[in-house]
């Protein structure tokens, strides 16, 4: 999780005779992609074999050859594919290659699946904003900390490491300034290995220390604001962050405006 962003999670397996005779997945972005990898592994076997695949094969050029270009090479006789890639760039033309070849293609086994498997890349294609998750710890009565804004931990180190494998899946951790001033927190990925999320920190005065955890080596930090003093923003930007200025939206900044630019961004 977390090193193929922005691109979508995607595995293949090579079939026959009823045999997995070779897999492959999508390790890292800018690396193989899922179908050539197992196509290579597969060697000459892949030719009238069955290829299972949980998206569909690109056909155009990025970073790799065209996946459909690939599998009409190897031979393969039929493909199974769990969903369509919404991505412009592909979204039913790798299936027509594949099908103007004649090779067999079969769509929609275990769709919901897939489609749950790469929610947040689907949601970030077809709307170009991030996909947005809430975490909070929260006590049996629906409270966060005490009326007087004390809180203390009341999760275990389950709950904790699990917070870290939601970082390392995610492209950006995003708080409040409140959150930085009470909390101090690193807002890095330390308790499972993975990638490091950009850190969002909401302040729209400039009110984040210069010391602040966040603004730490290990990972990037952007502070997004609405108004904030010359000063203040050259110690910031001399810690290490990024300040970028958003409209303001009853004295804070819009996240209306925030999540489009970062989502042109690839969060």
């Amino acid at each position: 999780e977390g090193y193929t962003r922005p691109n979508p999670l995607v595995g293949a397996v090579v079939v026959r005779d009823g045999e997995v005779i070779a897999e492959g997945y999508h390790a890292r972005y800018g690396g193989p992609h899922a179908e050539a990898l197992a196509l290579t592994r597969a060697g000459e076997g892949a030719k009238g074999a069955d290829l299972y695949v949980n998206l569909e094969p690109c056909a155009h050029w990025g970073k790799t050859p065209p996946c459909a270009d690939r599998i009409i090479a190897a031979g393969i006789r039929r493909v199974i594919v769990a969903t369509r890639d919404p991505n412009p760039l592909v979204n039913g033309k790798g299936l027509e290659r594949l099908r103007a070849a004649g090779v067999e293609v079969v769509e929609g086994i275990l769709r919901e699946e897939a489609e749950r498997l790469n929610e947040v890349f689907f949601h970030w294609i077809r709307t170009k904003r991030p996909f947005v998750s809430l975490k909070l710890a929260m006590s049996l009565d629906g409270r966060i900390a005490t009326k007087a804004g004390d809180s203390r931990w009341i999760t275990g180190q389950r709950a904790r490491r699990r917070v870290h494998e939601l970082r390392r899946a995610h492209a950006a951790v995003l708080v409040g300034v409140g959150t930085v001033l009470a909390d101090d927190p690193q807002l890095t990925v330390r308790e499972v290995e993975g990638p490091q999320p950009l850190r969002i920190v909401l302040d729209s005065r400039g009110r984040t220390p210069p010391g602040a955890k966040v603004l730490g080596k290990g990972a990037e930090t952007l502070i997004a604001t609405c108004t904030m003093p010359q000063g203040v923003e050259e110690a910031l930007r001399a810690s290490g962050a990024r300040i970028e200025r958003f409209p303001a939206r009853a004295g804070r900044v819009d996240l209306a405006a925030l999540l489009p630019w970062l989502g042109e961004r690839g969060i």
